[in-house]
């Protein structure tokens, strides 16, 4: 089983629980914001709701944390720092800094052992690679 966390709550956060909840290999362990988690309410009764300070005590329970936030001046800080204690799948979209933020998030991913897949989704990815064809 897949244990995942995401780390943003909003359209995309909430897209994403809904597609963890229909991998059968796939378990929401809890949902990480910057929004008062008493405020917050999901809807998968066995994960948690939890304020994105405590992240970090969830290293060793959770496979991969999915990365909701904005391009603009979330994942540019979130995703190298959560490659420190996760592996981490964000969907970075600024065409102009994706080199630069790859280059963050690798530096991060060899010091700790961990895998970061970049810049996943509509754009870019399969609406860039749609552009190439």
């Amino acid at each position: 089983m897949i244990k995942v966390g995401i780390c943003g709550y909003g359209n995309l956060g909430r897209g994403v629980e809904l597609a963890v909840n229909l991998a059968p290999d796939m378990e929401l362990v809890g949902v990480f914001s910057r929004r008062n988690p008493n405020d917050l309410k999901i809807n998968t009764e066995t994960a948690g709701v939890y304020h994105i300070d405590d992240i970090e005590k969830f290293k060793n329970d959770i496979d991969v944390m999915i990365l909701c936030g904005g391009s603009a001046t979330d994942l540019p800080k979130q995703t190298p720092m959560l490659a420190k204690w996760f592996n981490v799948v964000d969907s970075f979209d600024t065409h102009a800094k994706i080199n630069e933020h790859f280059n963050n998030v690798n530096a991060v991913c060899l010091e700790s052992k961990k895998t970061a897949i970049i810049s996943t989704g509509w754009d870019p990815g399969m609406f860039s690679l749609n552009r190439v064809i």
